[in-house]
Order: structure tokens, then C-alpha cells, then sequence
């Protein structure tokens, strides 16, 4: 008996351990579906890559698998509008759709899930004011009330720091899982210059390394500090719409706006009209904007520039997210934009229309 003891000590010992899961099973249940098709798919540069699907039966499906670590994964469900994104990881995840238009949904089982989700809660308040101020600010300006506009504009930016605080203080709470990296790349990387990528790349801990998305932010850290300000822009070459070589190179002497866009991409599209503002205002004086469109298709490119009215130069390789200047110069979001002296240093980067119309205007003057 006295050696049978030590045996149950360490079986319950192990029984009690929180050993981890090597395998997710993801559960859903559709109401008013009873057959279909679900496609489980991963974002890599913009493009949707499928890694799975299941069939609906009697209302529900099944997928498993296995993950290295948890990661943003999303579902195309036929008979459901849009898809659905979920922070899967190695557990037992059980989704319920409970309405169709507009999509709501619920995720039990993902420990990273709920992160995600209680992170959007924490800043639908700061988007909701920013949306309103926004709209405030285009009020002002149609009414030509400008010192009202830049009132405005200061509170925006007081959100943004107030929100950028907050998010960085979620995250800390959360810095040794990927889905606290994946918050802080969609939350905070935008307009991040060297030194503040630097510092939020540190909030993380080194544990994470090998993981996707921790990856990914410091190739992102290491290319935006050769592409800082007060650095050699890097040049590049492709093709214009006519498919005419044109390089950055070729605009050197001129003060060059690099806007990174693309036709589908809604941001992009309600920003043109500005930046169209500032080219009529400033483009015979030694200013220039080179587009770079992160488009693939051709057409869709070349309808765009016409819609929106595009009168500068642009070029593309059409390779989408996978452009090879916008690698060059970690541009992981758009619309972006970089400021090149006519000298081929860079000034600047991610400026407003309004901040690039002072610049100019003061750079012009020396000229």
C-alpha cells in the first residue's frame, strides 16, 4: 500500500495540470440552414487563401485541425453575407450566427477570441466620436469656416492619442499572446514612425518569436528605420498605365508625394478628392505626386484614376499587397503616403491634406 501512494499522488498531480490543447475543433450551428458549404480561409497580402471546408448538416458543420499558435482566421459561409472573422487557436470553438443582415455572431471556446472582442468594445467609443468629429470637420470646411476646422482637427487628434493610450495599455495586459501583436498592427502600426514602432514592438515578450504576426512587426520595424525620415528614398521602377517604364528617380528636382492607393479600396477613394486639392493648388511649382497603386487588376486601376479625377503620374506592377515598393516601404495598411524632397531625402510620412499643404507651401517657397 505505501508504494501504491506516490503512484495516486502523481497521477492526480498530472490530472489536475492545464495541459494545452494540440487541436482546435471549430463547432457552428445556423438557424433556417440546413445544408451548404463552409470555407475556412487565411489572409497572406491581402489575398484570401483557403485551408479548409466542411459541409452543413442538419444546421451545423465541423472543421479540425492544428495551429502552431493562435491566428485570425475567416469563414465563408454560403447563404451568409460577407465573412466572419475568428481568433482561432488549439480548442474546442463553438460559433452561433444569431442574425444574417447585418452579421452578428457569437464565439465561445477561443481564450483570444474574447481578447480580440473585448478589445473592439474598448474602442468603438473612440471610433464613434472620431466618426462624428470627422463629419463635423467636412461640415466646417464646406461652410468655409476654417478656424472651426482646425479645432476640430486638434480634437481628432487628441482622440487618436487618448484611443492609441488605451489600446497600448490593453495590450500590455496581454503582451506574451498573438493576438495582442495582432491588435497592435491594425490598431496602432498606421502612421507609426521608426522610434514609435520601436516602442511598441517592445511591449511584447521575446517568447513570441516564431510566430507570425510578431514576425512580421519587426521586418516591419527594421524596413521603416531605412525608410525614416531624413533618409535616401528608396527608388523603384514599374510600369505606368500605357506601360511605359517610370522611375522615382526621374522626378528628382521636384518636391514628390508617393501615394500608395488602390481603386478598391474605399479610404483611398474618399481621400482622392483632397490630395486632388493640393496637385491643383501646387502641381506646376515643382511638386509631383507618383500614385502606386496596390490594384491587380488593370482595368479596375485605370477606372479609378478616370473616376476620381488623377491627373498625376501612376504605376503599378499589379501585384496587389504584394507590390514590391510598398515592401520597400513597410506599407502594411493604405491609403499611405511619403514625402520626397526634391533632393530624394525623405520629409515625411502619412501627412493629412492639410498638414501637406503647409509643408508645401513652405518647401515651394525655397525652391
Amino acid at each position: 500500500m505505501k508504494k501504491i501512494i506516490p503512484l495516486l499522488l502523481v497521477f492526480a498531480f498530472f490530472a489536475c495540470q492545464n495541459i494545452e490543447q494540440e487541436s482546435y475543433t471549430l463547432t457552428g450551428k445556423l438557424d433556417n440552414q440546413t445544408t451548404g458549404m463552409v470555407y475556412l480561409q487565411d489572409r497572406v497580402s491581402g489575398q484570401m487563401i483557403p485551408l479548409d471546408s466542411a459541409s452543413i448538416e442538419n444546421g451545423t458543420f465541423t472543421l479540425e485541425g492544428t495551429m502552431d499558435y493562435p491566428q485570425m482566421y475567416y469563414l465563408q459561409i454560403e447563404g451568409v453575407p460577407g465573412r466572419l472573422s475568428i481568433f482561432m487557436e488549439n480548442s474546442d470553438i463553438d460559433l452561433t450566427i444569431t442574425q444574417r443582415e447585418p452579421l452578428v455572431y457569437e464565439v465561445t471556446g477561443s481564450e483570444s477570441h474574447d481578447i480580440y472582442q473585448e478589445l473592439n468594445q474598448l474602442v468603438e467609443p473612440y471610433e464613434e466620436k472620431l466618426r462624428s468629429l470627422q463629419k463635423e470637420v467636412i461640415n466646417a470646411e464646406i461652410a468655409g469656416d476654417t478656424p472651426t476646422a482646425d479645432q476640430l482637427r486638434e480634437k481628432i487628434a487628441q482622440t487618436e492619442e487618448l484611443q492609441k493610450a488605451e489600446v497600448k495599455r490593453f495590450i500590455s495586459l496581454h503582451n506574451d499572446k498573438s493576438v495582442a501583436v495582432f491588435i497592435a498592427t491594425r490598431q496602432l502600426m498606421h502612421g507609426a514612425g521608426p522610434d514609435e514602432l520601436r516602442e511598441i514592438f517592445a511591449l511584447f515578450d521575446p517568447s513570441l518569436k516564431g510566430t507570425r504576426y510578431y514576425d512580421e512587426m519587426e521586418i516591419s520595424v527594421l524596413t521603416m528605420e531605412r525608410v525614416a525620415n531624413g533618409k535616401p528614398a528608396v527608388d523603384f521602377t514599374l510600369d505606368n498605365p500605357q506601360g511605359e517604364k517610370v522611375s522615382l528617380s526621374d522626378l528628382r528636382g521636384n518636391v514628390v508625394l508617393i501615394s500608395f492607393w488602390a481603386s478598391w479600396c474605399p479610404y483611398c477613394r474618399e481621400s482622392n478628392p483632397e490630395l486632388v486639392k493640393v496637385y491643383e493648388k501646387y502641381g506646376d511649382d515643382k511638386f509631383e505626386v507618383l500614385g502606386v497603386s496596390l490594384d491587380r487588376n488593370h482595368e479596375a486601376w485605370v477606372k479609378g484614376i478616370e473616376e476620381d479625377g488623377l491627373q498625376w503620374i501612376h504605376v503599378s506592377d499589379l501585384k496587389g499587397w504584394q507590390s514590391d515598393p510598398a515592401a520597400e516601404y513597410a506599407v502594411r495598411s493604405i491609403p499611405q503616403n511619403v514625402l520626397v524632397g526634391a533632393d530624394g531625402t525623405i520629409l515625411g510620412r502619412n501627412l493629412k491634406y492639410y498638414e501637406l499643404d503647409e509643408k508645401l507651401e513652405d518647401l515651394l517657397s525655397e525652391m
